[in-house]
């Protein structure tokens, strides 16, 4: 496997896993429940089981992707675990270009960071997947 292609592969699964054990934590971290207290249980518990489903998914396929790296797996694998972060990625870049997070004043600028981090792990993903498709046409 090409070098550059594998660099970028192991950033963006890196960051792909760091994400994704952070948003464990976000639910403690901006306190949901001291907020979600007088909800509708449902929906409260609908909240935290859909960002642990997402956290939880998102961590098993950056953990695969390093996995089929290391083990130098087939390049399939790669190129299909490749493109589904990719799509990911593209995804929630999109979305929050859509649908900004209301942050406060003072965070304001911290949208920009969201919305680069994910077009960054857009751009490696979607640059491995061009490395690739340049190293079979040779």
């Amino acid at each position: 496997m090409m070098k550059h292609k594998k660099l970028l592969l192991k950033l963006g699964a890196l960051q792909t896993v760091l994400i994704a054990i952070y948003h464990f934590f976000i639910p403690i971290q901006f306190q949901w429940r001291h907020y979600l207290d007088k909800g509708i249980p449902t929906i409260n518990w609908a909240l935290f089981t859909n960002n642990n489903y997402f956290s939880f998914i998102l961590l098993v396929l950056g953990l695969s992707l390093m996995y089929h790296l290391k083990k130098n797996g087939n390049n399939e694998t790669l190129k299909t675990l490749t493109l589904n972060l990719l799509l990911f990625w593209a995804f929630n870049t999109v979305y929050q270009v859509i649908e900004p997070m209301p942050l406060p004043t003072r965070l304001s600028w911290l949208s920009w960071v969201l919305v680069g981090f994910s077009a960054l792990n857009s751009g490696l993903f979607g640059l491995a997947l061009l490395v690739s498709r340049r190293e079979h046409s040779v």
